[in-house]
């Protein structure tokens, strides 16, 4: 092996490790979440009947487009890992499931809708905190945001999903925000 080539290997992973990011999401999967978490938790205060069918579809679509925002950034930073992308399906895959299951209470009408979605907030909550703690340390914040979130809509009626649904947009945009400003320092 030559001092050239070993330098020229070096500085390839030296890049790598440059663009490099702690958080292994792109800032588009928060700003896509930030925009679908504003609409469906905004709609529980506005339009109750259709809150079930927009998650039915915005969940799983939105899950299908972070796999494929987190995909392509992956490709862009030349650090693709078919590991934790399985890592990854299996755990918002198995939220979606959990989820699923708990829709099932209210179909056999063992919940009412109101219950229905404290309990999938619940899950989402775990869902995120767990994901702070596998993969990236933003979900902590927004897991504790929805915790939050849920001992409002244990004390408040009115418009605590708006509110909440607010301050999580906030939080995800913010974080989007700022991982723009840390890629542009690089």
């Amino acid at each position: 092996m030559t001092t050239d080539k070993i330098q020229s290997d070096l500085g390839y992973v030296k890049n790598l490790v440059k663009k490099a990011d702690r958080s292994p999401f792109p800032g588009s999967i928060y700003y896509l979440w930030a925009i679908m978490v504003l609409a469906g938790f905004s709609m529980v205060d506005f339009f109750p009947n259709w809150v079930g069918f927009y998650w039915m579809l915005a969940g799983p679509v939105g899950g299908l487009l972070s796999g494929f925002l987190g995909c392509r950034a992956g490709i862009s930073k030349g650090q693709m890992d078919r590991e934790v992308g399985t890592k990854h399906a299996l755990h918002w895959g198995g939220m979606l499931v959990l989820i699923c299951l708990a829709v099932l209470l209210a179909v056999r009408g063992f919940i009412q809708g109101a219950v229905l979605s404290q309990v999938i907030l619940l899950v989402v909550t775990f869902g995120w905190w767990t994901a702070g703690v596998h993969f990236d340390r933003n979900f902590l914040w927004l897991g504790m945001v929805l915790a939050a979130g849920f001992v409002g809509t244990l004390f408040f009626s009115r418009f605590v999903w708006t509110a909440m649904g607010i301050l999580l947009a906030a939080s995800l945009t913010g974080i989007a925000l700022h991982k723009g400003r840390i890629h542009a320092c690089h």
